[in-house]
C-alpha cells in the first residue's frame, strides 16, 4: 500500500497553496450534476442539480445509444437516429435546484445513456448548461437467470478526514490514485451494475477543519481537507451542503456517471445515534433542539439530493430470477435507544415496515434473498446508556433484538431460504456466520452477516458481539486487531463490499480493501 501526505508545513495557509494544483483533478466543478437510481427492470430515477443556482428547466434526454444524445443536439445532423425520450423538471431555490424524475416503460437488461441540462429561466432564456453523458443499466427481468454484481459502502467524510488532494494509493493492478475519495475509483474498477449506498454517506454532525494532524502510528504528518466543511448541520441548507460538499469530489461524480445507486440512510445524516423523540444536549452545537427538527431538515436534503423513488425509504427491488435486494429504514420508526433493554422488546423496524418485510420475504420469488441492515444484527454500538443497533452486550434476547428474532423466525417457519444480511456503520470489516447451536433464541436457521466499511472515514474497533443469536466472527479487521490506533484516517483499513450472483444462482462475497486487495471471499450455493 502506497500512502503519500504532505508531512508537515509551517502554516494552514501555505499547505493550501500547495494544494492548489493538485486538487483541480480531484475537484468536480461540472456545471450541472447528474446521476441515477432505485432502477428496476422497467424504470430508473433520473437526478440532476443545476449548479448556476438560478431557476432553470431541468432537461433529461434518454436514449438506448450514446451517440443519439450527442446527434440530438446537431442541428446539421440528419437521417434516421436512435429516438432519444425527453422529460423536464422545473427548479427553484425551493429544492435547492435539484430534481428528480421517474422515468418508467424501459427495456429490462438494457443499458441506458443519459444526460441532464440545464436552461435558465432568467433573463438570458437562451442560457443553457448540459451535463455529462451518464448511463444506467436496467435490472434484468424477474424471471431471467442473469447475473448481477454490485458493491455497497457506507462511512463517507467521516470524524475530519474529508477531501484530500494530496491522498494517494497504489491499486492492486500497479496504478496510482491520487486525490479526493479514491475508493470510488477503486469500486469502479469492478465494472458494477449498481452500488448500494447503505448511510453515512454524509457526516452533518462532524465538522471537517482545513487541516487535521494524522496519528503517529498511521503515518503521522498532516492531513488537508481541501474544500473544508467548517460547520455542524442544523438548518436545512446546512444539509444541503454536506451533500454539495460530497458530490464536488470528481472521483464520486465519475462513479455515480456510470453507477446507478440505491440509497439509504443511517445516523450521520442527522446526527450520532439518534433516536426519534431525543433531545439533543443544552450545550453548543445543538443547545437542546429536538433530533426530530434536524431529522425533517435532513430528510428532505436527502431526498433533495439523492435518485429515490417516492417518499419510503424502505423498498426492494428484484435483479432477474437471483436476487431480491431488501432495503430498511431503521432510522425513522425505532423507539429510543436507552430502552434497548426492554425484556418485552422495542421498535427498530416499526410495525408497518415490519409487516411489509415479511410479506415481501414470503412473497418473494428470488434465489436469494438480500437484506441491506445499516445497523449491525450483533456488534454491540455506543455506550451502555445508548445502545443504538439491535443488540446490548447481554446473551438474553432483550430490545430490538425481540423483533430480530421474530423476523428471524418467521424466515425459518415459512421456510424462506438463501437469506444473506449486508451491513456496515461500524468502521471495520467482519464476516460473521450465526448458529442457532451456540444462540441463547434458538429458532431461526443459519445465516451469515458481511460488515463494510469504511470508505472514506476513520477506522474503528473491532466491537464486541452480543450472544444472543450466536455469533461468531469468521473474518476480523480492524484497528485493534492490526495493532493500530482508533480513527485510523484513510486509506487504513478502508474497506467496500462486492456481490456478484452468476446465472446459475452461485452468490459470492468478496470484502475488499481500498487498494482492491480481496480481503475475504465466500462462495454460496442456493439451497
Amino acid at each position: 500500500m502506497k500512502v503519500s501526505f504532505i508531512e508537515s508545513a509551517r502554516t494552514v495557509s501555505i499547505l493550501m497553496a500547495l494544494t492548489l494544483l493538485s486538487n483541480q483533478s480531484a475537484a468536480n466543478n461540472d456545471w450541472v450534476y447528474s446521476q441515477a437510481g432505485d432502477v428496476t427492470s422497467h424504470s430508473a430515477v433520473l437526478w440532476g442539480r443545476c449548479n448556476q443556482e438560478q431557476k432553470a428547466m431541468l432537461v433529461f434526454s434518454l436514449a438506448t445509444k450514446k451517440e443519439a444524445l450527442a446527434k440530438a443536439h446537431d442541428k446539421n445532423s440528419h437521417g434516421k437516429h436512435t429516438p432519444v425520450r425527453r422529460k423536464t423538471q422545473m427548479v427553484t431555490d425551493n429544492s435547492d435546484f435539484t430534481g428528480s424524475i421517474v422515468i418508467k416503460g424501459l427495456e429490462s437488461g438494457t443499458r441506458y445513456y443519459y444526460q441532464a441540462e440545464c436552461k435558465s429561466m432568467s433573463h438570458d432564456k437562451h442560457a443553457s448548461d448540459a451535463g455529462n453523458i451518464s448511463s444506467f443499466k436496467t435490472a434484468s427481468d424477474r424471471n431471467k437467470p442473469a447475473s448481477v454484481r454490485f458493491v455497497w459502502a457506507a462511512d463517507l467524510g467521516g470524524q475530519g478526514w474529508g477531501r484530500n488532494p494530496n491522498l494517494e494509493i497504489t491499486h492492486v493492478d500497479g496504478e496510482s490514485i491520487k486525490g479526493g475519495y479514491v475508493m470510488f475509483e477503486t469500486m469502479s474498477k469492478l465494472n458494477p451494475d449498481f452500488a448500494l449506498f447503505q448511510g453515512d454517506m454524509i457526516y452533518a454532525d462532524n465538522p471537517i477543519p482545513a487541516s487535521k494532524e494524522i496519528p503517529a502510528d498511521a503515518g503521522g504528518g498532516t492531513w488537508i481537507n481541501y474544500p473544508a466543511k467548517d460547520f455542524v448541520a442544523i438548518t436545512l441548507d446546512d444539509f444541503r451542503n454536506n451533500w454539495k460538499y460530497n458530490l464536488g469530489d470528481k472521483k464520486m461524480t465519475d462513479f455515480l456517471s456510470k453507477t446507478p445507486v440505491y440509497v439509504q440512510w443511517d445516523d450521520h445524516e442527522v446526527t450520532n445515534n439518534w433516536y426519534p423523540g431525543e433531545i439533543m444536549p443544552e450545550g453548543a452545537p445543538y443547545f437542546g433542539i429536538a433530533a426530530d427538527v434536524l431529522a425533517v431538515n435532513a430528510k428532505q436534503a436527502l431526498f433533495e439530493y439523492n435518485p429515490i423513488e417516492g417518499r419510503n425509504l424502505y423498498r426492494s427491488v428484484q435483479h432477474g430470477k437471483h436476487m431480491e435486494l431488501f432495503l430498511l429504514d431503521e432510522r425513522s420508526f425505532r423507539d429510543a435507544n436507552p430502552e434497548n433493554y426492554d425484556p418485552d422488546g422495542i421498535e427498530m423496524l416499526g410495525k408497518k415496515q415490519l409487516t411489509w418485510l415479511k410479506k415481501a420475504l414470503k412473497k418473494s420469488q428470488a434465489t436469494w434473498k438480500i437484506i441491506s441492515t445499516h445497523d449491525p444484527l450483533s456488534i454491540v454500538t455506543g455506550g451502555a446508556d445508548d445502545r443504538d443497533a439491535w443488540g446490548q452486550e447481554d446473551p438474553a434476547v432483550l430490545g430490538r433484538e425481540v423483533q430480530l428474532a421474530e423476523i428471524l423466525r418467521f424466515i425459518k417457519e415459512h421456510d424462506i431460504k438463501n437469506v444473506v444480511f449486508l451491513t456496515s456503520d461500524v468502521h471495520f470489516t467482519a464476516a460473521i456466520a450465526y448458529d442457532p447451536a451456540r444462540a441463547t433464541a434458538k429458532d431461526f436457521n443459519p445465516f451469515w452477516e458481511f460488515v463494510i466499511g469504511p470508505i472514506h472515514a476513520g477506522a474503528f474497533g473491532p466491537g464486541n458481539l452480543d450472544t444472543s443469536f450466536g455469533p461468531q466472527y469468521e473474518y476480523l479487521r480492524a484497528p485493534g486487531t492490526e495493532g493500530i490506533g482508533q480513527n485510523s484516517p484513510p486509506p487504513h483499513l478502508q474497506s467496500f463490499g462486492f456481490a456478484e450472483i452468476r446465472k446459475n444462482g452461485t452468490l459470492t462475497i468478496k470484502l475488499i480493501d481500498i487498494t482492491g486487495a480481496t480481503l475475504f471471499e465466500k462462495t454460496m450455493s442456493p439451497q
